[in-house]
Order: C-alpha cells, then structure tokens, then sequence
C-alpha cells in the first residue's frame, strides 16, 4: 500500500464528524463537560476508533481510492461502537463514562457488532429465499396448461418498500421510523443510531418472516396457474390475500383468483364508505386464526397474520374512498 492511500485514509478518520445522535457521542460530552474523562484520555479513544474504523476499511474496502465507501466503514465504527457503549450501560451516561475510561473501546465495537450481525444475517436469508418458488418442469402438471416461462418466475413475500429496507441493512442502515405491518412509508437511509432502533428492526423483520410462514401454510398449488399471474404486481402477497378473502366471502371456498367483477361485488357487501363492516372483519379475522391453527403455525406467526389481514381489509378502504 502506497504513503499516500494510507495518509489519505487517516486524513478521513481524523475529518469524521461523530453524529451528536449517537450514545457515543452523548457519552463523550457528559464525560468532557463533568471532568470524567481525562484529555489524554478522550484522546486516546478518538485514536482506538480510528484503529477500528482502519480495521474496517481495510476488510471491507476494495477500492481504497473510493472515498464515499471508506466514509460509510468510518461511520460503521462509529455506529456499532456506540451500540456496544450504550447495550453495556444500558443508557445510563454515567456509567458509560466509567466504562470508556477503563474498558478498551474495541469492546463496545464487537458488541454492537453482534447486536447487529442477527439483523443483517436475517436480512441476508429474506434476501435469497424471502420467496414463493414455482414447481420444477417435474413438477409442471400442477400448473395447468397456462404454464408459461413468465408464470414460472418466483413470487417475492416482501414489496419493493420492503426489499430497499432489507438492502439498506446490509449496510448499517434503515429506512424506516415506525413498526408496520408492511412497510409503506419509508425515509432515505440513515445510519442506525440507539438500540431501540435495532429493536424495531428486528420485530420488523419478524413481520416479514412471520407473513412467509403464513403464506406457505396456504395451498399453492395452483399459485402459478394465475391469470394475470402474481408476480406482475407490486404486493403480490396482498393481492393473493385480497384474492383469497374476495372468494372466502363470495363463494366459500379457498381460492386466489381475483378478476374486477369479483371485486366490485364484495365491496359492495363487505364495505360502507370505506370501512369494512364489523362483523364481516370479525369473521374474516377468527377464520384466518383458526386456518392457521390447524395447520399448527406458532402464535407469532397467527398473531401477525391477523394483524396483515386486518391491514389489507384497511387498505382495500382506503381505495374504495379515493375513487
């Protein structure tokens, strides 16, 4: 490696600014204004992030001239070691400041680490499998004769919403601020900033998991025989449970195809100015539980798919208003 790369490097670290958001950095004011941590020492540890975010860069980095890339590891050193700090003390400011003046800061990074690396290994996972497949040509009996090449394509569990958030984590980041049962409303990603954040993360990428489960447990069967076939819409899962609820309530019977006809017709018995009816919400919800029941899903996975069903007869509302 070359004098000046290095140089250039160290100039980057030594030129991060520490987010006044993080514990971290909250932690490092309260010991400067208290007197808790001695100069030479606040020194030290600004030089032991800089060791990490060095470390970093140099696994994780493969074009050292990119220097969008080594900003974005030297904030990652910064975020996981704030986690770590902030998980070791539990919030407490004080007891942070005694914990950087006598535990090497290197500590708090790999915690914050492994807080982190479940979330992003669960990301990883949605990522690749985080998917409806279709049979193998073994197997293509099943389809009907509407088998197509395009028909054939995978049917993703999460949205595009969905998948830009699963990207983002891989690097440290979210786009979300709330829980939601599918992610609709979602930010520019920013770099993760409390724990509580690694929280929410997490209970939401129980959802999507948990909306996995709910859909294997249905009879798929004859998923890919579909006219227009799923994978043409932005929710797909959404419109198979749209589907599946149009034909329970319509004709008794489970089922996923969906035409406008169909449509309309339950709107105009399940809905009035928008809001489903209570009792027909009701129904539908206990018959979604109790399906999943006997098909022996935890109650994680019942619970959440109450809570999707009651989001989707919400949303077709919303539909039904804005025309």
């Amino acid at each position: 490696m070359n004098s000046t790369t290095k140089t250039n490097r160290f100039s980057l670290v030594a030129d991060a600014t520490l987010d006044s958001r993080l514990f971290l950095a909250q932690a490092l004011v309260h010991g400067d204004t208290f007197g808790g941590i001695p100069r030479e020492q606040m020194d030290t540890l600004y030089q032991n992030i800089a060791a990490i975010a060095h470390k970093l860069i140099t696994m994780k980095t493969r074009d050292l001239s990119d220097e969008s890339a080594l900003r974005t590891h030297i904030q990652t050193a910064f975020t996981l070691t704030s986690l770590g700090l902030e998980y070791g003390s539990k919030g407490d400011l004080d007891k942070a400041v005694r914990l950087l003046r006598k535990t090497r800061v290197v500590k708090f990074f790999q915690i914050g680490n492994t807080l982190t690396e479940n979330a992003l290994e669960r990301a990883r996972h949605l990522l690749e499998n985080g998917a409806i497949f279709p049979p193998t040509r073994d197997d293509d009996s099943v389809l009907g004769t509407n088998y197509t090449d395009r028909e054939t394509e995978s049917i993703q569990i999460y949205t595009q919403t969905e998948l830009e958030f699963l990207k983002a984590l891989l690097t440290y980041r979210t786009t979300i601020q709330t829980l939601q049962v599918t992610i609709r409303d979602t930010d520019t990603p920013r770099t993760f900033i409390r724990l509580a954040e690694i929280d929410m993360i997490d209970r939401q990428l129980a959802g999507i998991e948990n909306r996995s489960h709910y859909v294997q447990a249905l009879p798929l069967e004859n998923l890919f025989a579909l006219d227009p076939p799923l994978n043409l819409f932005p929710n797909p899962i959404e419109r198979l449970t749209l589907g599946l609820i149009i034909n329970i309530v319509l004709y008794r019977q489970i089922d996923f195809q969906l035409d406008e006809d169909a449509r309309q017709d339950f709107q105009e018995l399940a809905y009035v100015d928008g809001e489903i009816r209570q009792s027909l919400r009701q129904q539908l919800l206990d018959w979604i539980s109790q399906y999943l029941e006997q098909t022996q899903q935890s109650d994680d996975v019942i619970t959440y798919a109450v809570a999707y069903w009651d989001d989707c007869l919400r949303i077709e509302g919303q539909r039904i208003s804005a025309e």
